[in-house]
């Protein structure tokens, strides 16, 4: 998976004010005004209940007892309404062992993101990618999140949420951490929240 946020801005307004020799006595422009940040989503496996959390496009299920979902089809009315959070850890690379003993991943946070639409894809022998594009919305009461992304100071550790709450006009968040990310799993799987 690979994303990339650009943030887009309202276009300033330029002030510009002569005075009676022509000379500029008001230069100026109004302060950059942060809108949201615009999510080009990039998935390598295909997973129909990614596919239909960012989407909102439906799921197609097979006929077992207890269906299990084999696909998606994109929907003209439902493609784009549904509004999701996304994490994203990594690792870092060439790290030397901290004290803890336990090593750094990074840790990405977008907590509210709206209108996703379909890219380009290409179905050939050298592999399916999926492609979205989104955007960040702020607001969306995330505080500090519900589940546990780091360990506390104390020793022995705790594990917790976000330090300090997500702010209604903070779209992204970025930390390092030293508690490792979610065991990876097929399919969706539900969290515990402890």
């Amino acid at each position: 998976m690979s994303v990339v946020d650009t943030a887009n801005y309202q276009d300033t307004e330029e002030i510009s004010v002569a005075n009676a020799n022509g000379a500029l006595c008001i230069d100026d422009q109004s302060s950059p005004a942060l809108r949201w940040l615009d999510l080009t989503i990039q998935m390598c496996t295909t997973d129909p209940d990614a596919v239909n959390m960012i989407t909102g496009d439906p799921l197609v299920l097979d006929d077992a007892v207890a269906p299990n979902t084999v696909g998606y089809r994109i929907d003209q009315g439902l493609t784009g309404s549904a509004d999701f959070a996304l994490e994203i850890w990594s690792g870092i690379p060439n790290q030397v062992c901290p004290a803890t003993g336990f090593p750094y991943y990074g840790y990405w946070l977008f907590p509210w993101i709206k209108d996703a639409r379909w890219g380009e894809s290409t179905v050939s022998n050298s592999g399916y990618l999926l492609n979205f594009t989104a955007r960040t919305q702020v607001g969306g009461a995330w505080g500090v999140g519900p589940y546990n992304i780091r360990r506390d100071a104390t020793v022995p550790a705790t594990l917790e949420p976000l330090l300090t709450a997500i702010g209604d006009d903070q779209p992204k968040h970025f930390q390092f951490t030293d508690l490792a990310p979610p065991t990876p799993a097929c399919g969706c799987v539900e969290l515990v929240i402890p």
